[in-house]
């Protein structure tokens, strides 16, 4: 009896054990002072579409925003797991699994990225299948906006169907008669395409291209040319492809040359992403592209408090990829993907204040707005919130914005803004190599509403005008000096004008003149 009882006893003491280890670690859970969370960042690389300055860029911008969110003195610690993807279909799904295997503590509660339309729709798949959220800060192929297929992936960027929008805007603002849209074998080239053409609708005359990939290139270089062989004069070439993609575009359209006007690009957010300073750039083929133009979303002003705390770390601890100094930083998706960090950080801040544990569930609910209370905050590229019907970034909480974008030597400055699909405050548009000049070799229209040959025929009208109105008033002040001072006729004049006058009838011709003296009167 006794062996029975003390045999009890220390199965009670393993049970009771067991409970306060139970207890603690849920008590450990629960106080996020011991806690450290993990996000995946599905990083983009170097690649076949993506540039080396621009991958560094965003990986940086990754690194910053982790940093300074961590440094705010939060009672919890966020880490991060890197894998990259590029814009790799393939890539993206093993990145995806491997960032998901249940191997590494602390587990993860959701995911950043990928960059590419193609690599976060098989990413995404597999953080359906698991059921983790993922954020990406720049794939825009609105298929990602179906929440039956993509119920766990959100977005801090608007999907493609307004910046289809945003182009048509564009396309009638500029007036432009006929476009030719180029895409390539791409979910997000292929699927934006689709979304411009509808955009634009009966609007103008619509070409649409899908370009195959060429032999140690990203295009075939034979079937470009003869697309651009059918493009005319006063025609614009919409390229709904990626940075790299576009760099070999232009420099096929150069050696073709179809690159000065009256050809003239116009760029969609993988072409403006293209970095004019890249080390791998053609700086030649960069002052040929001088004047081309695109749209990019617009975010991160410098002077907004809620972006600038990060380019200030960013560039003090001199971090590679820096961007250029300027007023709007809204060329590279950097802010969406600061507020894509951000996301998580303030999705665990909820969390807590509303004592709830923190768990990928709960982070999921907190997205897709069923969980304790609406994420919505000010970030570096405006208001984020997302649509619980698409995942995409909500348009209630923000209208669509975008920049429109003319390239320089080291960048692309914005012209305009497009607001809820309208272009507004366009400034002066010089197309790639023309002038609005004397010496301008610019026929075609006027981007701000008049062509060259229009404005030579309204000077030309305008002095003709003024020379025609000179000689009216110089006659006028004529008759007038007459009538105050008449002219005094000497004989001769007076014989010479009655003369003129004289049975006028009788004078024919053929008849020789001799003067009056050879008249006689008749008889």
């Amino acid at each position: 009896m006794f062996v029975a009882m003390a045999r009890m006893g220390r199965f009670m003491a393993v049970l009771l054990a067991m409970v306060i280890c139970i207890c603690f670690g849920d008590a450990t859970a629960q106080n996020p002072q011991n806690i450290t969370y993990r996000i995946g960042f599905l990083s983009p690389s170097p690649d076949s579409v993506i540039p080396t300055n621009l991958a560094i860029e965003w990986n940086s911008a990754f690194q910053v925003a982790m940093e300074v969110l961590n440094s705010e003195k939060r009672p919890y610690t966020m880490v991060a797991t890197l894998k990259s993807t590029e814009c790799d279909w393939q890539l993206g799904q093993q990145a995806a699994e491997t960032l998901l295997r249940p191997t590494v503590i602390p587990l993860l509660i959701g995911g950043v990225g990928p960059a590419c339309s193609d690599a976060a729709m098989s990413a995404g798949r597999v953080f359906v299948e698991q059921n983790y959220p993922l954020v990406s800060f720049a794939a825009t192929s609105e298929s990602l906006s179906n929440r039956i297929n993509f119920p766990t992936i959100f977005r801090t960027v608007f999907s493609d169907r307004y910046q289809g929008a945003a182009i048509a805007a564009s396309v009638l603002h500029l007036k432009i008669k006929r476009i030719t849209v180029l895409t390539t074998q791409q979910y997000y080239s292929m699927n934006l395409g689709s979304e411009i053409v509808n955009a634009i609708g009966n609007a103008t005359i619509v070409n649409t291209f899908l370009l195959h990939r060429g032999v140690n290139s990203t295009i075939d270089i034979t079937e470009l040319a003869g697309v651009l062989d059918k493009v005319g004069k006063e025609e614009f070439v919409v390229m709904a492809v990626q940075p790299i993609q576009a760099y070999e575009i232009w420099k096929a359209a150069r050696d073709l040359d179809r690159i000065r006007w009256p050809y003239w690009y116009f760029g969609t957010d993988g072409v403006t992403a293209f970095d004019p300073t890249d080390n791998t750039t053609d700086p030649s083929l960069v002052s040929a592209l001088l004047g081309e133009i695109g749209v990019t979303p617009h975010g991160a002003d410098i002077n907004n408090p809620a972006c600038e705390k990060f380019y200030s770390y960013w560039k003090a601890k001199k971090y590679p990829g820096y961007p250029s100094e300027r007023k709007n930083r809204t060329r590279s998706y950097v802010a969406h993907l600061i507020d894509a960090v951000q996301t998580y950080f303030h999705v665990i801040d909820n969390l807590i204040k509303a004592n709830v544990t923190v768990t990928k569930q709960n982070v999921l609910k907190s997205l897709n707005g069923s969980g304790p209370g609406v994420l919505k905050f000010e970030g570096c590229s405006g208001t984020v919130s997302f649509d619980p019907a698409t995942g995409s970034r909500s348009v209630a909480a923000q209208d669509p914005y975008y920049d429109f974008m003319s390239l320089t030597p080291t960048e692309w400055v914005v012209k305009g803004a497009i607001k809820n699909g309208s272009l507004v405050n366009l400034d002066l548009l010089k197309p790639p190599g023309s002038e609005y000049g004397p010496n301008s070799a610019f026929t075609g229209p006027n981007p701000n509403g008049m062509s060259r040959k229009t404005k030579v025929w309204i000077i030309a009208g305008t002095l003709a005008g003024a020379f025609a109105l000179l000689v009216l008033v110089a006659g006028a002040v004529y008759l007038h000096r007459r009538k105050k001072h008449p002219v005094v006729r000497s004989e001769s004049m007076r014989r010479f004008i009655d003369f003129g006058s004289f049975r006028g009838s009788s004078f024919r011709a053929g008849d020789s003149f001799r003067g009056p003296e050879s008249f006689r009167a008749p008889t």
